[in-house]
Order: C-alpha cells, then sequence, then structure tokens
C-alpha cells in the first residue's frame, strides 16, 4: 500500500492569471508558490489547487494540453451552504446550478471559474433514509 499525505488537482489552463486573482479574492486562498508557468494556492484551512500552463517543455507531453471543461468536478465544503451562495450572488460568481438540497446528504450549488472549472460548493446534511445504508458500507 501507498501511504498518502495530502492531495491537490492541477488544471492545465491558459487563463493563469485569472486564477491567480479569481481563488484569492473569492475564496481567500494564498499564492504559495509562483513562476511563469505554474501558480499553487493554498487556503487557510489547508486546501491545495495548482495552474500551469499548457505546453510547458519541462513537462511531459501527457501534461501539455489544457484543461477541456468536462469531465471533472472540483468540489468544496463549507459549513453554510446557504450563506456561501448568498455570497456568490453578491460576488456575481457564474452560479451554473441554483442552491438545492440532494437526498444523498448535501446542500450545494456549483459555479463555474474563469477557466471553466465547475466548483461545487457542498454542506454536508443528513441524507434520506434510501441513503443511509450507503454511508455505513464498509
Amino acid at each position: 500500500m501507498i501511504k498518502l499525505n495530502s492531495s491537490f488537482p492541477v488544471f492545465i489552463v491558459e487563463k493563469i492569471t485569472a486564477a491567480k486573482v479569481y481563488y484569492p479574492k473569492n475564496f481567500g486562498f494564498n499564492i504559495v508558490f509562483e513562476n511563469e508557468w505554474y501558480l499553487h494556492l493554498v487556503s487557510e484551512t489547508g486546501i491545495q489547487i495548482g495552474f500551469m500552463l499548457p505546453n510547458q517543455p519541462s513537462q511531459p507531453k501527457i501534461f501539455h494540453p489544457s484543461y477541456g471543461g468536462s469531465g471533472v468536478i472540483f468540489s468544496v465544503e463549507v459549513d453554510d451552504a446557504d450563506s456561501a451562495y448568498n455570497k456568490a450572488k453578491e460576488n456575481n460568481l457564474n452560479i451554473v446550478l441554483e442552491i438545492r438540497s440532494e437526498d444523498w446528504g448535501q446542500r450545494h450549488f456549483s459555479i463555474k471559474d474563469p477557466n471553466g472549472i465547475y466548483l461545487d460548493i457542498v454542506q454536508a446534511i443528513t441524507p434520506t433514509e434510501e441513503y443511509q445504508d450507503g454511508y455505513n458500507a464498509k
């Protein structure tokens, strides 16, 4: 078994400067590393995210194409989804899924960042009885 210590997504994006502004301004991320082609951010609670420009000669070819905007959801958990939703509306963030409660135990809404990354802003809530057993699976 490989013992993991932490995790963070790295998105290969065209608009790295937009990410540099968007995430600190709207979510309180801090820049912990930056050069001309890579940006690494960490939130006050320890959430990490990286952004890299495409076609970097120092990177293997598998890491050259930019993110295409589908197939990935970057989920982040909050204590109060309604408060976060109101703040997102106040800040004119691109809300692509209105706030809602799901039977499987989430109250959430989704936004799309300047690079087309979908962020699902999630608050854990009590799931309906139908989904209770899924949380007790071993």
